[in-house]
């Protein structure tokens, strides 16, 4: 049987559900896990994906991510201050290219003030929409433009509300898979197994992403399943961050939200995603679905600096048989709630599903009381600043490796490395989601072998047993030193 680990409440997945999930749980009294297949947080859906924080507009009416999607947006702009995550409001223009189309972006504005969205206005003006992206096309006949829609690092923000989470004594278990999923009558209990441990809760919130319908059939609920749909991005230099200034959507008829060409939070340009079924594993990238979006792209942008393009990645979507989040105790358990489903706009509801979770608990009888020793506050380790000399001799005086720059692409230095390692990072992606070593422009090809070492000294792990992002992705073969 291996380990048993007990506690309240244990959350499957690390994503940015289950670590939001988590970190609002933090405000209570009870033990909590998270239990996570990966070796880190937002190695699933959670990093692969355009990093907008919407406003609150979109969404087939009557659904449950339209529903929260606004109140989302207000949460995520209070929160993200605390817990030191990088947020920008941007705006966002969402463009038609024929005056036939008026009616969407008029049905978009209403639905938006509906839902308690402000700062919505048609742009019909070409003058106007030119002033706002001056590298636009000349065919767009009008953009919806919404003040409130910001952008974000997918990764980060989960990244911080594990931080906070752990240092409110949430555990994590990485690298666990959960094989199976019994449960006790009698003790009301659930008995959650992993290859190495069992981790027994009274209650279960299943965030597992694409895989939450593998999960929920583990207690026998069949009553929803998950179609994974991968998007594909395009990645642009930092050189053409300031080819646009806010998010663009090119306005589609279909279940995407349409190609959209967003700056980056770290400076860089990304355009994507594409949207195509696939399999549960299918996160590669292919040339047919990245010209899908190069040309979608350049309908509205046609002077896009292709030239400029780092690198390419895609991501999953968990889309439900309903079209809509699921989140609700289960058919099958009322202890066990499930929050499933989550796509679109589901980064931007991170915060609300968090509170949802915790009103079904409530109603459960989970018997949560407040947490006087609540910390809310997070801080991430400071960033050498080629721009803020000062500030950079004041960060020297209190670590001297900040004197070594390891990644000269996005001018990382040691220290920062050491602190992400300090903060739970164990692998390569970990190291680049947290501190951007290896995502500048040479991808790594000059930084990687200097993190793989730095990890190897401060994990106290031979060299070639370093991994990328965990289990069986080692990058050093065995007769490396």
């Amino acid at each position: 049987m291996g380990e048993i680990i007990k506690k309240n409440i244990a959350i499957i997945g690390a994503g940015i559900i289950g670590c939001a999930a988590a970190r609002e749980l933090c405000r209570y009294r009870g033990s909590v896990i998270v239990i996570e297949k990966e070796a880190d947080v937002s190695l699933g859906t959670t990093k692969g994906n355009s990093g907008i924080i919407h406003a609150g507009y979109a969404g087939d009416k009557g659904t449950l991510r339209f529903k929260l999607s606004h109140r989302g947006n207000v949460l995520f702009r209070k929160y993200a201050p605390e817990l030191d995550i990088h947020i920008k409001n941007t705006g966002s223009l969402a463009h038609v290219q024929k005056k036939s189309q008026l009616s969407i972006l008029e049905e978009l504005l209403e639905n938006g003030k509906k839902n308690g969205a402000v700062g919505l206005e048609i742009i019909t003006d070409s003058d106007t929409i030119k002033k706002i992206e001056p590298n636009i096309g000349r065919n767009i006949y009008a953009s919806l433009h919404a003040r409130e829609a910001c952008i974000i690092s997918p990764y980060e923000a989960a990244i911080a509300l594990y931080e906070n989470a752990k240092r409110n004594l949430v555990d994590f278990l990485f690298g666990s898979k959960v094989t199976d999923i019994s449960y006790d009558k009698s003790r009301k209990t659930f008995f959650i197994k992993t290859p190495s441990q069992t981790i027994e809760a009274d209650f279960v919130i299943n965030a597992a992403g694409v895989h939450s319908d593998d999960i929920a059939r583990m207690i026998g609920d069949k009553s929803f399943y998950i179609s994974p749909y991968r998007g594909q991005y395009l990645l642009f230099d930092s050189e053409a961050g300031e080819f646009v200034n806010c998010i663009n959507f090119r306005v589609s008829a279909g279940k995407s939200k349409g190609i959209t060409i967003v700056p980056t939070i770290d400076g860089n340009l990304l355009t994507g995603p594409n949207y195509e079924k696939t399999c549960k594993d299918g996160s590669i990238t292919t040339v047919e679905g990245l010209e899908e979006v190069r040309g979608k792209a350049s309908q509205i942008f046609p002077d896009l600096p292709y030239e400029k393009i780092i690198t390419s990645f895609s991501g999953l979507r968990a889309i439900s048989g309903i079209d809509d989040f699921i989140i609700s105790s289960s058919c099958e358990n009322k202890r066990f709630i499930n929050a499933a489903g989550i796509q679109s706009p589901g980064l931007t509801c991170a915060f609300v599903i968090a509170e949802i979770i915790i009103e079904i608990l409530k109603d459960l009888g989970a018997g949560l009381k407040k947490n006087s020793k609540f910390i809310p506050v997070r801080k991430k380790v400071p960033r050498f600043d080629m721009a803020n000399i000062s500030k950079n001799k004041k960060l020297f005086k209190i670590n001297n490796q900040y004197s070594n720059i390891i990644c000269r692409c996005e001018k990382v230095t040691e220290a920062e490395i050491v602190g992400a390692i300090k903060s739970g990072a164990t692998t390569v992606d970990g190291i680049k989601f947290r501190t951007r070593a290896g995502m500048g422009r040479c991808q790594g090809g000059y930084c990687r072998l200097r993190v793989m070492k730095i990890l190897s000294r401060e994990l106290k792990i031979p060299f070639e047993k370093v991994t990328k992002s965990g289990k069986g992705s080692y990058i050093a073969g065995d007769r490396m030193n």
